[in-house]
């Protein structure tokens, strides 16, 4: 589940279809969960839920379903323009973040809706009770440039080194929640042990391989984005990009590019696998096998949905992105990754519970195949082997 703000409501909606097709199965669905910023806060919950799924769903839809922007961060008019004159002057002195990172917004209420609604000590029982296999949250490291996914449970010796990129064991907290959900300069970076953190869509440029390292065949993908849908848009005057609009284009590019061409890296190594001799498929002394995907994306733009209710964000945070240009501009809305509101959540569940039941027979087939029932790894279909 990649991050997007406020866009994660769409997730839910999903795991509610699912759900419904679940039933009272006592199993939990999906033994491996990735999540990256307000995913993460999706995964964690069903992780410390993953017992009862069904249940969870039915918590975290109400969750997220009585949201408020009060809950997630503070945004009076003073504490705005203080923050967004103390982010200006940062430009120009770096000693004003010490001892208190710089963020437009103050997200320590969701730090305190985390701590009230999730048991992370639930995650360790879960993994020994043979619930859940493995969970995974990815951060950027702001003080070594890496892009770092912690992960609890998994295969022994499970922890990997890339190139920018490392897996490091440890046990989930709230820290971790918090650190990859911090979106840059909108909400503060989060200290965990000797660095600070910030949101995990910085420079994470392979989303999916966390899933992969941690023992997944086959991977569920929920982006809060419409991969490869085409919006329609009413045209507008072109014109030279304000500040605004350029941040919510830097934002699109964290949240959703780099899942987008993930997916499109996988598609193409499948192929690549699909044609290559059995005999010769292997690297590095390991046999190299396609994994199959499934994707669940919006089938309405969620940045148009935004523009209906930016009317619900409170009135600081409305005056500084109109004055910013960050309202709408080239089709992007910053509004959409900050309306943590009800009815804007709302929406988002009903348009992922929607596409989630349009696509039940694939969720039921990708999801519940048995284990027995294989296909030639090298054939037009992926391996058939245990769901993520």
């Amino acid at each position: 589940m990649p991050g997007g703000g406020a866009r994660a409501a769409y997730q839910v909606g999903v795991l509610k279809a699912l759900a419904d097709i679940h039933g009272n199965n006592p199993n939990n669905p999906f033994p491996i969960l990735v999540g990256t910023s307000a995913g993460a806060i999706n995964a964690v919950s069903l992780a410390a839920g993953a017992h009862d799924y069904t249940a969870t769903v039915n918590t975290l839809e109400k969750l997220w379903g009585d949201l408020s922007t009060g809950k997630i961060y503070r945004a009076d008019m003073f504490g705005v323009m203080r923050n967004a004159f103390r982010l200006f002057m940062s430009l120009f002195n770096s000693g004003i973040a010490v001892g208190r990172p710089v963020a437009l917004l103050d997200n320590s209420p969701l730090r305190e809706l985390l701590g009230e609604h999730i048991d992370f000590a639930a995650i360790g029982r879960n993994i020994s009770s043979q619930h859940l296999d493995a969970l995974c949250l990815t951060a950027m490291n702001y003080t070594q440039g890496l892009s770092e996914s912690f992960f609890q449970g998994g295969p022994q010796h499970a922890g990997w080194k890339r190139w920018r990129r490392q897996g490091l064991a440890t046990p989930i907290e709230l820290r971790h929640v918090m650190a990859s959900s911090a979106i840059p300069t909108i909400f503060p970076p989060t200290k965990v042990g000797r660095y600070y953190y910030g949101d995990g869509a910085l420079r994470q440029l392979t989303p999916i391989s966390p899933a992969i390292h941690l023992g997944a065949h086959r991977v569920l993908i929920i982006p809060a984005s419409g991969h490869r849908r085409d919006y329609y848009h009413t045209p507008k005057p072109i014109h030279s990009p304000a500040f605004g609009q350029i941040i919510g284009h830097l934002l699109n590019s964290a949240f959703i590019d780099s899942i987008e061409i993930d997916i499109e890296r996988l598609e193409r190594i499948n192929e690549l696998l699909r044609i290559v001799p059995e005999d010769r498929a292997e690297f590095m002394g390991r046999e190299l096998l396609p994994i199959e995907r499934l994707v669940i994306s919006p089938s309405e733009d969620i940045d148009s949905i935004a523009d209906d209710h930016i009317g619900e964000l409170p009135r600081a945070l409305r005056v500084f992105l109109r004055r910013t240009g960050s309202s709408r501009g080239g089709n992007v809305s910053i509004a959409s990754y900050l309306l943590f509101t009800k009815e804007y959540c709302g929406k988002l569940i009903d348009l992922g519970y929607r596409d989630g039941m349009e696509q039940r027979d694939a969720l039921e087939a990708f999801i519940y195949r048995p284990d027995d029932e294989c296909h030639d790894q090298r054939g037009d279909e992926a391996p058939r082997l245990n769901p993520v």
